[in-house]
């Protein structure tokens, strides 16, 4: 079973997710923001196959994330999603695009687009 690591300060969010990643047959580990324990503890721990981080964060934001996951482990996919905040989320998803994101979503997301994409880039069925 593939192994999610999902991180969004926003519960709704994650549950929702947490959700339909779980219908489609992976395994999801749940955190609140870039800096959470439950992040470092997995990265060490039990790597995931996938991460999929929001950017607009308290503690530590998405693109800080993302930077360091390139850096520490560049071979592990990422996948950004924002619904914007101080800029709009599209700046937000350019960003992530161009710092190594496998993928990027707006919110409200499209979650089967968004499984269809996890499937792809761990070319599962």
């Amino acid at each position: 079973m593939k192994h999610i690591l999902l991180i969004d300060d926003d519960e709704l969010v994650r549950f929702a997710l947490n959700m339909a990643l779980e219908i489609a047959g992976l395994k999801v580990t749940q955190a609140t923001h870039g800096a959470d324990p439950v992040v470092a503890a997995t990265l060490s721990n039990d790597l995931p196959d996938l991460v999929i981080s929001d950017i607009i964060m308290p503690e530590k934001e998405g693109i800080e994330l993302l930077i360091e996951l390139r850096r520490q482990h560049p071979q592990l996919p990422v996948i950004c999603i924002s619904g914007g905040g101080r800029l709009s989320s599209t700046d937000y998803l350019t960003s992530a695009k161009k710092l190594g994101a496998k993928a990027v979503f707006r919110k409200p997301l499209d979650e089967e687009q968004l499984i269809a994409k996890i499937n792809e880039l761990l070319k599962t069925d």
